[in-house]
Order: structure tokens, then C-alpha cells, then sequence
């Protein structure tokens, strides 16, 4: 939210009037006019360092009054820059249709007048009025769009206001990361606003000493007639006296959390509220049709989970743990999502890395465009007007989101055969994995989970420069990260192959590279459901190929040497290399294939897995590039760095270049989500088609030559 502090036209210490108007002004007007802005002024200190918002929005409704007619209304600011104060206090006071009048006029003035700063001042309050009304999409895309256009000194409101309507939408994690990309000042004190968005965010991730922390600092600053001390003291009063001993109050304690600040008590039960009431009703602890739409709901769903584990029902459990990996699909954007301005963004991206320039800005711009363009469609859906950037094609995006709950166990005690599925989720502060083996489904804690999260990232992180040596050390981590994750399953699921979903806080591992992994199938996947969809029945994963296409980028040098010796293996391949490698020739050869070879170079962006790229000869080929392609081969092999990362280490679908092949139908990715050598891959790669090629089905083959080196067989 942001109060714009009125710029006066009258200089306190001159009697001149406006240059404008000068002949026509007389010492009375002046006086009134500089009267009536100083009332300006003090309505948004009132605001600003008081939190007094109907003193606020009465001072100001009289104003506006009073200014109308008044010459030094003529001025360009002044009534754009009061009626966009007055919009957002009527907002903070919960009277929307006048908010809404006055926010509009204001943003027409501001057109009107070529004022762009205060046009996208308004814009933000109109976002902050979307979210109080409930339109928490609508909110994101405008915050979304505001992003890289408005000064810094403005952008802190701005991240704080996305990330209270990220909370809105129970996306926890997604809020964190907009409050650490704000410009924050060094040295200035948060306001009141930012500590108490902060203090949500703190509880909900189970921070109850700093939630109350921050919330007392905002009521001993501020006096008992303020807004800001009632809101600081209602969210004190869930952390402190909330019931957190059963799943259910702890769910509703965080629907009470990440209700808009501004937002009163809803006088109706809301879906998640009702579920909740039937969740602590029934006797089955099945997810079913009684969810309705509260299946979209985090909070909701982990209660579900919470419940059945607690009551050791782990086939039930599994049931909500799948509703825990795709209640965000929805929310978050997928592969899918592409419009004019993405596309323009790749490009400007294109050009920046072969240009050698800084590509951060532009993918951060990147990723902006694509959460406006996801819940613009969003918004515009639930209100059932037509999106102005709605996404030209969504594909299925990984986890399949049916708005039924349709149940998993049964299916895949039918379709597992010999091997093991394991599903990694979270409960109660406690890392959790879920096994459906011989028919039944078991449930076992793997401890804290940070402790598990820390064994994990001494194993990773390593691993993630380039160059790294498996030595000791890493043995050694590897060792200890394996008996965090697999060390309780190992007597459940024995010597079978596996198929694992993972969870958002495990990252993208390199699977492979565990101990009790090396040489055993493994199929990563977004869902069980997924793998049901996809997994053909009787095999154990893609058939061998017809049509082989072999690229090799330009560089590294390596990756020429591993296709010349790829295409002894596929005498029939088509080769692409060095400059017949241009983006649209790889393309078009991409449909024309069964099974396709890549090697290059490769990069991930930080948090932009869209933009994932391989240096072709014309440039980066992006991730991106691939979600539109009309026709895709059923085996994708990716000799790249990184090209694995994007999987699974955040909600929603997955991205990068596996989440982007997966949603386009290819049924297998081999990547990795770790730095490659070109001399271990060349020879590794070779053993590895000649395995496949010889009808060894791929995540066995991918198991036994490529595990090891990092690459893992993502899908079915």
C-alpha cells in the first residue's frame, strides 16, 4: 500500500502564486489553498505514523470537498495525488465501492495529466483493493507488473504488499522470497505495515517467538486508537493463544494468518473453513468430494495429511500427500504460461547472453511477466471476463490437478509390479516419507526437518561446483544424506526399483549419487498420478527408438567428440553439429524424432528455470522455447549442466527443461541437476545408448552408467 505524500504547488515561504494562474489568485486563495494542502499533508502523516485510516479517509473526504473548484486544484498533482490517499484509506476502512470511485478517477487524472509515477501509484492501490476484496489473483498480477517500473525508493510497499497477497493465497515460501527482493534502506526502520506482513510470514513457517516479537514492537509504537495496533494485536493473539494441538486448529489458525491485515472478519464459513469443520467430522480420513474447492487450499490439505498420519492411517495419507504436491498448480505459474511479453523477454534474454551482458534483470523481468500473465488469467476467470494477456496454450504442467481427489493407492498396488513408490512430504515440523510396496502403504518419519534438509545440502552443495571431485568427503556426505532419506525405507522397499516423488524443501538432488540408489531404477516424478498417466502398462519405461537425432552444441569441445560417438551406435541418426545447430533447425528436427541427444552447454538462472538455455550456434536455445512445440519425441537425453534443476525444488509444476518436456508429452527426460564433466560424461553417455540401444529399459540403463555422474531419468 502507498500513501503518496502531496507534493504542494504553493512554496510555503512565497507569497507568488502558481505561475499558471497568477493573475487570477489573491492573498485569500493562497492562504486557503496552502490551508487545504497542509490538510493533505497531515491526513497521510496520519496515516504513515499513526495508522489512523478513518480519521484519515474523514479528513481527506472533506478535503476533496473543499478542493473542488479551488483554483489550486488546477494543479496537476493535487487532485490525482488526493484522490488516490483518500481511495487507499477508504480501502484500509473496508468501504471498497468508494475506494474503487476514487482510485479510478485518480488513475484517470494521472493519464489524463502524463503523471506515470502517480498512475503507478494508483495502479498499486488498486491492487491492494483487489486483495481486500478478495481477488488476491488480481492483486498479484498488478504487483507483478509494478515490479521493475517503479522507483526503488517505492518498491519496499510494493514487495510487502505482494508478499501479504502471496500469503493471501497460502504460497508461504513465494511471499519470503518477494520481502528478500525488496530494495530495503540500510538502516531505516521497517514500517508498521512490513512488520506485521513479516510477522504473518514468521508464523506460518512456525516462527512463533519472532511473529510476537514483531507484533508487540508495532504495538508499542503505536497508540490504542490506531488500526495498526487492533491489527498487531489480533495477529499477537493467534501466536500466542492459538490452539496448536490438533491438525485441524493449527489449519485454522494459519486461514486467520493470511487474511489481509485489512480485511474484517468474514461473516460466512469460507470453503477451507467448512472443509476443516467436515475434516474434524467425519470418521473417514480419505480426502473426497466434500473438499470441493478447499483441495486448493495448503493449509487444508496439510491438516488432511496431518490427520491421517497422526491417526496411522498412511494409505489415506498418501492420498492427501498427493493433494500437497498439486494444490499449487493453480497458483503458481507453469511451463505453459506464454504471451506476447514472455516471448519478448526470452528474446531480450537471447540477446543478453550472447551478448555477453548482465541477464539477471531481464530474467527477473521474465519470471514477473509470467506470474501477471498466470493470474491475470486467473482472476479474470473467477470473474468471467476475458484475460488481457491470457497464456496461449497451458499444457498439463506436470501434477495433474483434477478437481475431484481421485485416489492413488489401489491404482498403484495394480501398476507397480516389483518396484517401490515413495512419495517425500512433511508433517508437524517432521520430514516424512510415504512407501506403497506390495500392496500396502507405510508411513515413516525420517526425523526434523531441518536435520534432514542440512544432511542433504552437505551432500548438494558440493556437488554444485563446477569441477568438484567425488572424494572422501563426499563419499562421506553422500553416505550421511542417504541414511537421512532412504535409511528408514531400505527394510520396506528391499533391492526394488523405485519411483519417487519428492517435496519442495529435498531441492534437485542428483539421486543417482547415493549409495543405495547407485545401479537401481529410479523414476523421478511430480506425482503418483503422474506416473499413472504415463507409465505404459507391463514395461518398465520407453520402448527402444526408431528415430534418432543427435545435436552437438558448438561448445564444449566435448560434446562433438560424445555425438561423432553416438552416431556409431544409431548409424541411422540425423546429426545436427557445430553451425547447422541453429535454433529453429533443432526445433523442427526436435518433432521428428523418438529419441533426442543434446550436449552442450548449459545454464540455469537463479529462480528463473524457464530461461534454462544451451548455447546453440544462432544462441540459447531456452526452455521456454520448447512448450509449444507441436509434436515431441518419447526420449530425451540432455548432456548438460544444470538442465535437471527446476524439478521439484519449489511448488507447483515443475519447470526448467524437464518440467517443460514433461507438460509438452515427452515421457522421459535424462538430466542433471548438477555440474557434468565432458570426459566422464563422453564415456558414460557411449555405455549408455549402447545399454538402451540394446534393449535395456532406460532407468535401468540410466541407473547403471549415468546414475553415478549425476544425470537422473525424470518421468515415466
Amino acid at each position: 500500500m502507498s500513501l503518496h505524500a502531496q507534493p504542494s504547488p504553493l512554496p510555503p515561504d512565497s507569497s507568488l502564486p502558481l505561475p499558471d494562474v497568477q493573475d487570477e489568485l489573491d492573498h485569500t486563495v493562497l492562504r486557503s489553498g496552502r490551508t487545504l494542502l497542509a490538510r493533505v499533508t497531515r491526513g497521510v502523516l496520519m496515516a504513515q505514523e499513526g495508522g489512523m485510516f478513518e480519521q484519515t479517509a474523514a479528513l481527506l473526504t472533506d478535503t476533496h470537498r473543499r478542493l473542488r473548484g479551488h483554483p489550486v486544484a488546477e494543479s496537476v498533482t493535487v487532485m490525482p495525488g488526493v484522490l488516490l490517499n483518500l481511495g487507499l484509506a477508504q480501502t484500509l476502512c473496508g468501504r471498497f465501492a468508494q475506494a474503487e470511485d476514487h482510485l479510478c478517477e485518480a488513475r484517470s487524472l494521472a493519464e489524463e495529466r502524463r503523471l506515470p509515477l502517480m498512475d503507478m501509484v494508483v495502479r498499486q492501490n488498486l491492487g491492494c483493493l483487489s486483495l481486500y476484496r478478495g481477488d488476491a489473483s488480481g492483486a498479484i498480477a498488478t504487483f507483478h507488473g509494478l515490479t521493475d517500473r517503479l522507483p526503488p525508493e517505492r518498491r519496499e510497499a510494493l514487495h510487502v504488499d505482494l508478499a501479504e497477497a502471496l500469503l493471501a493465497e497460502g504460497l508461504v515460501e513465494d511471499a519470503a522470497a518477494a520481502l528478500v527482493d525488496g530494495p530495503w534502506a540500510d538502516g531505516a526502520p521497517a514500517s508498521a505495515h512490513t512488520m506485521l506482513v513479516e510477522a504473518k510470514l514468521r508464523l506460518l513457517r512456525g516462527d512463533r517467538l519472532r511473529a510476537v516479537e514483531l507484533t508487540r514492537r508495532v504495538r508499542y509504537t503505536f497508540g490504542t486508537g490506531s488500526q495498526w495496533h487492533r491489527l498487531a494485536a489480533r495477529l499477537e493473539r493467534i501466536a500466542v493463544r492459538g490452539d496448536r494441538s490438533r491438525p485441524v486448529s493449527r489449519a485454522r489458525n494459519a486461514l486467520a494468518a493470511r487474511r489481509p491485515l485489512a480485511v474484517p472478519e468474514p461473516r460466512g464459513r469460507a470453503a477451507p473453513h467448512r472443509a476443516l469443520d467436515a475434516l474434524e467430522r467425519t470418521s473417514s480420513r480419505m480426502p473426497g468430494p466434500w473438499l470441493a474447492e478447499a483441495g486448493n487450499d495448503p493449509h487444508v490439505v496439510q491438516a488432511g495429511l496431518e490427520n491421517a498420519l497422526e491417526a496411522g492411517d498412511a494409505a489415506a495419507a498418501l492420498e492427501w500427500a498427493e493433494l500437497a504436491r498439486t494444490w499449487a498448480v493453480p497458483r503458481v505459474p507453469g511451463p505453459g504460461v506464454r504471451t506476447p511479453a514472455t516471448v519478448s523477454l526470452a528474446e531480450h534474454y537471447r540477446d543478453a547472453l550472447a551478448g555477453g551482458r548482465d541477464p539477471n534483470t531481464v530474467a527477473r523481468r521474465m519470471e514477473s511477466a509470467r506470474w501477471q500473465a498466470h493470474h491475470e488469467a486467473r482472476s479474470a476467470r473467477s470473474s468471467g471476463s476475458p484475460s488481457p494477456s491470457a497464456p496461449a496454450r497451458e499444457h498439463a504442467d506436470g501434477p495433474r490437478r483434477d478437481p475431484r481427489p481421485v485416489p492413488v493407492a489401489d491404482a498403484l498396488s495394480e501398476r507397480l509390479g516389483d518396484r517401490a513408490f515413495v512419495r517425500y512430504t512433511r508433517a508437524g515440523g517432521e520430514a516424512v516419507a510415504l512407501v506403497a510396496a506390495d500392496g500396502r502403504v507405510h508411513a515413516r518419519v525420517l526425523g526434523p526437518l531441518p536435520r534432514v534438509a542440512r544432511a542433504l545440502g552437505r551432500f548438494v552443495h558440493p556437488l554444485l561446483l563446477p569441477g568438484h571431485a567425488f572424494g572422501d568427503d563426499a563419499r562421506k556426505a553422500a553416505g550421511t544424506a542417504a541414511d537421512a532419506l532412504l535409511g528408514p525405507l531400505l527394510p520396506l522397499v528391499g533391492d526394488r526399483p523405485l519411483v519417487v516423488a519428492g517435496d519442495p524443501y529435498l531441492g534437485d538432488p542428483p539421486w543417482g549419487m547415493l549409495p543405495p540408489l547407485r545401479g537401481r531404477p529410479t523414476h523421478l516424478v511430480p506425482t503418483a498420478r503422474f506416473w499413472l498417466d504415463r507409465a505404459p502398462a507391463g514395461t518398465a519405461g520407453p520402448a527402444v527408438p526408431g528415430r534418432v537425432l543427435l545435436v552437438a552444441a558448438p561448445g564444449p569441445a566435448g560434446a562433438g567428440r560424445e555425438v561423432a560417438g553416438l552416431a556409431g551406435l544409431y548409424p541411422k541418426a540425423r546429426v545436427l553439429t557445430a553451425d547447422r545447430t541453429g535454433r529453429s533447425e533443432v526445433l523442427a528436427a526436435f518433432e521428428e524424432a523418438d529419441l533426442v541427444h543434446l550436449a552442450g552447454h548449459g545454464r540455469v538462472p537463479h529462480r528463473a528455470p524457464m530461461l534454462a538455455s544451451v548455447t546453440l550456434d544462432d544462441g540459447p536455445l531456452l526452455a521456454c522455447d520448447l512448450t509449444a512445440l507441436p509434436r515431441v519425441p518419447d526420449v530425451v537425453v540432455l548432456s548438460t549442466c544444470w538442465s535437471g534443476r527446476g524439478f521439484a525444488g519449489r511448488t507447483g509444476a515443475p519447470l526448467g527443461f524437464v518440467g517443460a518436456l514433461l507438460a509438452a508429452g515427452v515421457r522421459a527426460v535424462v538430466a542433471s541437476p548438477v555440474p557434468v564433466g565432458d570426459s566422464r560424461t563422453d564415456t558414460a553417455m557411449r555405455r549408455f545408448h549402447r545399454s538402451f540401444a540394446g534393449g535395456v529399459p532406460l532407468p535401468e540403463a540410466v541407473a547403471v552408467h549415468l546414475g553415478p555422474i549425476g544425470f537422473c531419468c525424470f518421468g515415466a
